[in-house]
């Protein structure tokens, strides 16, 4: 296993001067980066579901050896909320614009909300929906999902778990 460190985004104008240099145009501070750092993730995609055109782009900007992060659509977490009737539709359009990525595709950032709540059937029937090498990783932000069943069909489907800082700073339970 390889592990890479990166940030949450690199195109911030608040880095300038501090991070990149003080005059570095929008357009370049991403190449610039992928020379510093590994691997980044990207958060407009939340937002936004990606153009095929788009991460061509970035793909073009950076080494061979670096690795994007993508954290998937809030359409499928915080709209469908993992339903695979609702949700079917646009993990098929991300999946299918992020072999525009190719090698550069690190793993795919489910990031659920805090009011969904511990849902197993409806977890193991969305997992069912990813394709093949899907490198998805679930980060839950209700306690309820911190469970040795979740785990369990995490690692059947081949999903990893993701933990992130809480903003009370305790552990995961």
């Amino acid at each position: 296993m390889r592990l890479l460190a990166g940030a949450s985004g690199y195109s911030y104008k608040e880095w300038k001067g501090n991070f990149y240099p003080a005059d570095i145009k929008p357009d370049a501070m991403l190449a610039w980066y992928a020379e510093r750092l590994p691997s980044v993730e990207i958060n407009n995609t939340f937002y936004r579901m990606p153009k095929a055109s788009v991460l061509e782009s970035w793909a073009a900007s950076t080494p061979a050896s670096f690795r994007f992060a993508i954290k998937a659509s809030r359409r499928i977490t915080h709209m469908a909320r993992l339903k695979p009737e609702a949700a079917a539709d646009s993990v098929g359009f991300l999946y299918k614009n992020l072999v525009a990525l190719d090698a550069k595709r690190g793993p795919v950032l489910f990031q659920l909300p805090p009011f969904l709540r511990k849902d197993l059937p409806r977890l193991t029937e969305f997992l069912q929906l990813l394709p093949d090498g899907h490198g998805a990783a679930f980060e839950f932000r209700n306690d309820t999902w911190f469970a040795d069943d979740v785990y369990g069909a995490l690692k059947a489907a081949g999903a990893a778990l993701c933990l992130s800082e809480r903003e009370d700073n305790a552990p995961p339970p």
